[in-house]
């Protein structure tokens, strides 16, 4: 009877083995983590990592957060202002924004470098708040008002790859102190991979460090393409680290 068991528990073995090659296991998994690396090794190394094995469908979820819902190339702020770049689908403000207005003030504080960073601006803070502020479009100045709401950011590889593009390659992870990949899980029936990461870095704000687990999850097509990317962060962590303090 122990004979028959043990085979039993071999013959299951042998199924459950085939039914997830280990080389496509394999495939996937090292490709996640090779695709979260490139982004700490260098701008070039990310935008050549996501060219190649991103599908041309594939697309990055970022971080949902509440605000207007609105991207703007900050490395041109200074001379260019704060000018919307991208407006996210089905955000609070897609039906108020377009691409190319130009933000001059919000609650009546004007949109500066110094406002932006001193996080004097209103554009987070608690949803369903109106708030009101003034854009410069095609010449003309008008006044909007937005309610602040769930912003589920989405971008398309286009779009990825333009963002890596804009930035400045001297500056890609300047405050960057550490990294490491802690842990790699792969679900292959599903082509879904998890990737969790740890990093420290140093906050430009602040001046004071701070780390966090990071947990990418990514999804795979059948030739092996990332089809979806999307990050879970310690953000309160982070937040406390560098002093800040969560109220609501």
């Amino acid at each position: 009877m122990k004979n028959i068991i043990s085979l039993f528990i071999v013959v299951l073995v042998l199924i459950l083995s085939s039914c997830t090659p280990p080389s496509k296991s394999n495939k996937v998994a090292d490709l996640a983590k090779s695709w979260v690396l490139s982004s700490y090794e260098g701008k070039d190394a990310a935008f050549k990592m996501v060219t190649e094995n991103m599908s041309d469908n594939g697309y990055n979820i970022g971080s949902r957060y509440i605000g207007f819902g609105f991207n703007f190339n900050s490395d041109a702020m200074e001379e260019n202002g704060m000018v919307v770049t991208n407006v996210i689908k089905g955000g609070p403000a897609s039906s108020v924004l377009k691409k190319g207005d130009k933000f001059l003030s919000v609650n009546d504080v004007l949109v500066t470098q110094k406002s932006i960073d001193d996080g004097s601006l209103s554009f987070r803070g608690k949803p369903g708040i109106p708030v009101n502020a003034k854009i410069l479009r095609d010449g003309e100045e008008i006044s909007i008002t937005v309610k602040r709401g769930i912003v589920e950011p989405r971008y398309s590889k286009e779009q990825i790859l333009n963002n890596i593009s804009n930035a400045v390659a001297e500056d890609w992870n300047e405050n960057l102190i550490g990294y490491e990949i802690k842990e790699v899980v792969s679900d292959v029936s599903q082509k879904i991979v998890y990737v969790k990461v740890w990093d420290k870095y140093l906050d430009e704000y602040s001046g004071l460090e701070a780390e966090a687990y990071t947990l990418t999850r990514f999804e795979f097509n059948d030739e092996g393409k990332v089809v979806s990317a999307g990050n879970m962060t310690e953000n309160e962590l982070i937040l406390r680290q560098t002093g800040w303090s969560i109220t609501r």
